[in-house]
């Protein structure tokens, strides 16, 4: 059994352990921006192929205490690297420190690849080399006051990275947010469900992965352990088979729209890439004009957050707009708003029900409730 943590946007740490929960035997600890929890090799490709909310999946390979910047060279050159990383294979490391002993974090990058180097060329006669942009083997380093802690990263790039985005939208969030987001309405599948303001299509798609139970890694190129010399390839085949055989193959009811048509195109091209094409309808539509189709549903929103002055007088019309929107048209529905921008999400005019701190990247942001559903603003 391994000692495992899973990162995750900040604020859905509760959700990461649920969505993983029936994926994972024992205790799950929830900390600030991941979990941890124990697991062998198959609970490593299940909560990869599985998570959608996590972005990267850690096992711990080693720790102790250092001091000094040379001491953190001792300890990688102490541990027998040549066991995990072949000299024909490339590696990076990512260094995150919190201590007031080191101060620069690239020179400790430094005095532990050069560890790393020098334990395989005394083992092996040769050295692997850097790849920062896409290596084989990929290291995380935590240093803590003295404590150092080093894992494996068994995803290789952060799962969010599902696969289905041709082209990445400006304002896009990442996958894992919008998974989350949609995981954190409730929303019951059997019933609408609705993004007025879908730019590139996230959040419906990723609705839409969840309705069908499709494994949100099932469309990736690859994952960081595939390298690993542990990789169980036919244990890994038969656990994505077994998910394949779980999928639900009613159509759910979603619906995405956005007043430019070059969004919507974006959209339908990256649903059509994955098969959802038929399960999601797109169209180009102005907010103004929206209505929802029956009496019950959920409905996310993810307007602008506004950066500069101009915008801002424009947005808090939008804002306003949307509030009338929830009332006029939304009877009988759960309306969430994500935004970062306290001030205009006041314009709204509706009182919410539940404020959920969410982070969207560095920015601190909220996911607003408005429950229409109980008649409140009808």
């Amino acid at each position: 059994m391994y000692s495992l943590y899973l990162t995750c946007p900040r604020g859905l740490e509760e959700i990461t352990s649920e969505d993983i929960s029936k994926h994972v035997s024992g205790k799950v600890s929830i900390e600030t921006g991941g979990i941890k929890f124990s697991g062998d090799l198959s609970t490593i490709y299940k909560v990869n192929l599985q998570s959608r909310t996590g972005m990267y999946l850690l096992r711990m390979e080693s720790y102790g205490s250092v001091s000094t910047y040379n001491q953190i060279y001792d300890f990688f050159s102490s541990y027998d690297w040549q066991n995990i990383i072949n000299p024909s294979q490339t590696f990076s490391i990512r260094a995150r420190i919190k201590s007031d002993l080191f101060t620069n974090t690239n020179l400790c990058t430094l005095k532990a690849k050069d560890g790393i180097v020098d334990k395989i060329k005394s083992k092996k006669g040769l050295r692997p080399s850097i790849d920062k942009r896409n290596p084989d083997i990929s290291i995380f380093i935590f240093i803590k006051k003295n404590i150092i802690k080093v894992y494996l990263n068994s995803s290789g790039n952060p799962l969010f990275k599902r696969g289905y985005r041709s082209k990445i939208h400006k304002a896009s969030m990442n996958e894992a947010l919008a998974a989350g987001i949609v995981l954190l309405s409730g929303w019951n599948n059997k019933y609408d469900f609705y993004d007025p303001m879908c730019g590139s299509g996230t959040i419906p798609i990723e609705a839409a992965l969840i309705a069908k139970n499709i494994p949100p890694g099932l469309y990736r190129k690859g994952f960081g352990f595939e390298n690993w010399k542990d990789f169980d390839k036919e244990l890994w085949n038969s656990i994505v088979k077994k998910s394949r055989e779980s999928i639900v193959s009613r159509r759910p009811s979603i619906y995405g729209s956005d007043i430019f048509q070059k969004n919507i195109d974006l959209s339908i091209k990256s649903a059509n890439s994955i098969g959802l094409g038929r399960d999601i309808s797109f169209k180009q539509n102005d907010i103004k004009n929206f209505k929802a189709n029956n009496n019950k549903g959920t409905v996310v929103v993810n307007p602008p957050y506004g950066q500069r002055l101009g915008e801002m007088i424009k947005l808090k019309d939008l804002y306003s707009c949307l509030g009338d929107i929830f009332k006029k048209k939304c009877s009988g529905h759960d309306a969430y708003v994500f935004t970062a921008n306290s001030n205009l999400a006041k314009c709204i005019g509706l009182r919410t029900k539940k404020r959920i701190i969410l982070y969207n990247g560095k920015l601190e942001s909220r996911l607003l409730y408005y429950p229409i559903s109980d008649g409140s603003y009808g």
